[in-house]
């Protein structure tokens, strides 16, 4: 046994009670549900290595807390669920806990959120996927900010490059043989949905194939691609390729598609965007770019960390991930 209380780490609790070092934080912060019998293992662990947690030491030097903030819209959608997962391999050999709120939990209240995260001396927050740019600017709260998958000025922000993903989805349609494309995209008011579209739009310039006549705006969901491929095929626009801003609405154009007797990828190739878990076993299945999630999490964790030991609240900078591209049926059918 290691002599003194404050020279014994997480680690050592974790190794004496046979779990991960974020399955002890978890039992500690009692934020995320352990086992009885897990926390059992980890308390006897404690007491038998006289262990004291590190925020808990902290706060009364008046140092850091150790304790992370994490906000997002909902918990239950995949895209947060994998970025939050990064977050936590990040944490792994660190010993901060990690505070996660759901602004499902407060019934879309972001400031409520905000104040709650507050509550419980933070030392950072991480923003986790699309929450809107002004009310973080309310949010504030003079503590280090990382914004991950949408991104904010005046903060550090990791996001995805969207205007590689646009300029990648023309040239993919380009080298399958399209040379009539045309899109669906996603929300207006999102950044990443209007880059893509600005991308692909002068991309398809770029290779002299025909500009789409209409544009379409609408949600990241099924019905907007099942709804907006519908519009296009009774515009009387013919198309050969189609890009979808996410795989929700390939999804759906599919679909419409089907409907109409239009074969995919055999009349008309569809691209997709995101991965979704759905992508790979829909028919056909949907050629798609990847995002990489866990990477965007962890490397928010890495970069958080950074702010909090140099005290810096406000810097801008962007660290862009590239999407992989993944090519399924939907655009290629040998």
């Amino acid at each position: 046994m290691r002599d003194g209380r404050n020279s014994v780490t997480i680690l050592d609790v974790a190794s004496m009670a046979g779990v991960s070092p974020s399955t002890v934080t978890h039992a500690l912060n009692g934020k995320r549900p352990v086992k009885e019998e897990t926390k059992k293992r980890i308390k006897m662990a404690i007491d038998a290595l006289g262990y004291v947690p590190s925020w808990n030491a902290s706060r009364l030097k008046g140092r850091f807390s150790g304790v992370i903030g994490c906000i997002a819209s909902d918990i239950s959608d995949s895209f947060v669920n994998q970025i939050v997962k990064g977050i936590e391999h990040g944490l792994i050999r660190g010993e901060e806990t990690l505070i996660f709120v759901s602004l499902f939990e407060f019934d879309g209240d972001f400031e409520a959120a905000f104040r709650f995260l507050l509550s419980h001396d933070i030392d950072g927050l991480l923003i986790c996927y699309h929450i809107p740019p002004d009310k973080v600017m309310a949010m504030r709260g003079g503590i280090p900010v990382v914004s991950l998958n949408m991104e904010l000025s005046d903060h550090v922000s990791v996001i995805v490059n969207s205007e590689s993903g646009g300029r990648r989805a023309a040239d993919h349609l380009y080298d399958v043989g399209v040379r009539h494309p045309a899109v669906i995209c996603g929300p207006e008011d999102r950044a990443s949905a209007q880059t893509r579209l600005d991308a692909f739009l002068r991309r398809i310039g770029q290779l002299g194939l025909q500009r789409p006549e209409d544009v379409y705006f609408g949600e990241y969901d099924v019905s907007h691609g099942y709804e907006a491929c519908q519009a296009i095929l009774r515009s009387g626009y013919r198309f050969d390729g189609l890009f979808a801003e996410n795989d929700y609405i390939a999804a759906g154009a599919i679909t419409a598609l089907s409907e109409h007797g239009i074969r995919v990828p055999e009349d008309v190739k569809v691209v997709g965007f995101d991965n979704r878990e759905f992508s790979s076993f829909w028919n056909p299945p949907i050629t798609t770019f990847n995002i990489p999630l866990q990477d965007i999490g962890m490397i928010g964790i890495g970069l958080l960390r950074s702010l909090i030991a140099s005290s810096t609240t406000s810097i801008r900078r962007r660290c862009v991930m590239e999407p992989d591209l993944i090519v399924r049926r939907s655009t290629f059918a040998g």
